[in-house]
């Protein structure tokens, strides 16, 4: 187990169970992943016609079905949308759930998942981004701006921006990125 492995062991709870709420639930998988030889965190673009967060950045992840928990949620998700197949997964920890702007409760597993043959659903996902661990630690790639004229649902008056090329991450996801490298020393990835 490396470093940054170790180090969310530690700093983040197991996953657990649904936290009490009488909004939907929801679970995403933060998928860490050895590519190109260091640490990245694996993004999926929805599609610019998805009926949830059109052409948004987010974790692989969806709403929880019969009796899953949290972990259960997350690692279906993922398989159904980037083809990650459980046994793939090491679960990490679980970060602070939060609800999101169309008012869904959701939870974030952190995990470190092994090579896997990628098999994008293009139903859901329009391409897959890698995001070196390293460049989300760089504080100063980091800005708090108010949601894109063009988001939906009920947005908080800022959140957190980090762009990647062309790519801008922000929103819930920016969010649980925000607080996991705020629990890593930046001296890792």
């Amino acid at each position: 187990m490396n470093e940054v492995d170790l180090y969310l062991r530690r700093a983040l709870p197991s996953p657990g169970g649904w936290l009490p709420t009488d909004l939907r639930r929801a679970a995403v998988l933060c998928p860490i992943i050895t590519h190109n030889g260091q640490d990245h965190i694996l993004f999926v673009m929805r599609p610019n016609d998805a009926q949830t967060h059109p052409g948004q950045m987010a974790f692989p992840g969806g709403m929880h079905a019969n009796q899953e928990n949290p972990l259960d949620t997350a690692l279906r998700e993922c398989l159904e949308e980037v083809g990650a197949p459980n046994e793939a997964a090491t679960p990490l920890g679980e970060l602070q759930p939060r609800e999101s702007s169309s008012h869904v409760h959701v939870h974030c597993v952190v995990a470190r998942v092994n090579a896997f043959n990628l098999r994008p659903d293009p139903r859901e996902v329009a391409r897959v981004i890698f995001i070196p661990l390293a460049e989300l630690l760089d504080e100063s790639r980091w800005q708090d701006k108010p949601a894109p004229t063009a988001s939906s649902g009920q947005q908080p008056s800022t959140s957190p921006h980090f762009e990647f090329g062309s790519d801008l991450l922000w929103g819930l996801t920016a969010r649980f990125v925000r607080e996991l490298v705020e629990l890593l020393p930046r001296n890792l990835g």
